[in-house]
């Protein structure tokens, strides 16, 4: 329910930008070739799955936590419309377990599992008032659960495909950038019990503050399947 509510304020955030803040100039101050590097934390509470060991009367029982990892970040302008991204984020995941066999009592177990996603591909740039794009971007995405194993089961998961986003970013000033979009991912879900993914929306916010002239802290927030919060540093590669 939580989440479901945060989804719903924000695409309300970006449609209430959209109409804010559109006008007939151009946006020509925001950049579109930087790198960044940037501290992970990741939520997977809603993730839980049961499934049978190689022994055909034992099970095991698995739930996610939280994790953190590092995330790397980076777009370069293709002239004055379009650009490429990348995101590559990798994290250590939490999780509980608990195999159960008649012959013995129940066992809890706990460890960790790698978690890492990479996105990657075109955007295009249109500006709808001063100092503000809506951008559009197609990507290439992948997702990896690596879980590992407690009793010889396999949680392993991943899969491969297209998405699309769309976003707005407004620069107020010349140090403080918002933005917030809306993705759609055919792996937005997973389903732990049957290894299947599911297609759906995740939706994110996010800022940058200038410190000096193209050196910036960044924070991005994206509600989904899975909570991501990341903050770190962005180096500017634009030139005036």
């Amino acid at each position: 329910m939580m989440a479901q509510t945060s989804r719903k304020i924000v695409l309300a955030g970006v449609i209430l930008l959209v109409l804010g803040l559109t006008g007939p100039a151009s946006a020509q101050e925001l950049r579109y070739s930087w790198l960044d590097l940037s501290f992970m934390g990741q939520d997977v509470g809603g993730i839980e799955g049961n499934q049978q060991t190689p022994d055909p009367d034992q099970f095991v029982d698995v739930v996610g936590n939280d994790g953190d990892g590092v995330r790397f970040r980076g777009s370069y302008a293709l002239g004055e419309r379009f650009y490429f991204f990348g995101d590559y984020g990798s994290t250590d995941i939490g999780v509980d377990g608990i195999v159960t066999n008649p012959n013995i009592p129940p066992t809890p177990a706990s460890d960790e599992f790698d978690l890492t996603t990479i996105r990657g591909g075109l955007g295009f740039r249109w500006g709808v008032g001063f100092n503000t794009d809506i951008t559009f971007e197609v990507s290439y995405d992948s997702i990896d659960y690596d879980f590992g194993s407690f009793a010889g089961e396999s949680f392993d998961a991943n899969s491969k495909d297209a998405g699309g986003a769309i976003g707005i970013r407004h620069l107020f000033g010349d140090n403080w950038e918002v933005r917030a979009s809306g993705r759609y991912s055919n792996h937005a879900e997973i389903d732990l019990n049957t290894l299947e993914f599911d297609t759906g929306a995740l939706f994110n916010v996010g800022f940058s503050w200038q410190i000096v002239r193209g050196f910036a802290i960044v924070g991005d927030y994206e509600t989904g399947d899975v909570d991501s919060w990341s903050v770190g540093f962005r180096l500017d590669m634009d030139e005036d």
